[in-house]
């Protein structure tokens, strides 16, 4: 009879095991990008860091997962340069805005789980080279 106890222990042991471990590998192979839904944009609206308004881009863009995330947001001005933002600790639902002076419409993003180390967010250098266009 204890041993029907102890195999049964040990099988849940080994059953919480394997759910703990694949829960692990799902949050480290998630897309946090998916996390990042652009919920508005505006054209002209006023901006206290540009000169002129008439050509001011500006992206809203939203948490829609329920863990928190870091965020980069680069906005593309239209002599194709990069103007890039970066936000740590998002919370769900929390919003964002990156805006570009003179834009042109593009806008690019980068999510990954708040606090996480491992992954790097391009730099403004990296981004400018390899999003020309």
């Amino acid at each position: 009879m204890v041993s029907k106890a102890i195999l049964g222990v040990a099988v849940m042991i080994v059953f919480a095991s394997i759910v703990i471990f694949n829960n692990n590998g799902a949050t480290a192979e998630r897309d946090w990008n998916e996390c990042v839904t652009k919920y508005d944009s505006k054209w002209g609206s006023h901006c206290k860091n540009c000169a002129m308004d008439g050509d001011t881009y500006k992206v809203m863009l939203r948490n829609t997962c329920t863990e928190n995330i870091d965020v980069f947001c680069c906005i593309q001005e239209k002599y194709k340069r990069w103007k890039c933002y970066s936000y740590n600790d998002l919370a769900p639902q929390d919003t964002l805005y990156g805006y570009a002076c003179q834009g042109n419409g593009k806008y690019l993003v980068w999510a990954k789980k708040a606090g996480d180390t491992q992954i790097k967010f391009p730099t403004v250098q990296e981004v400018n080279e390899d999003y020309q266009d």
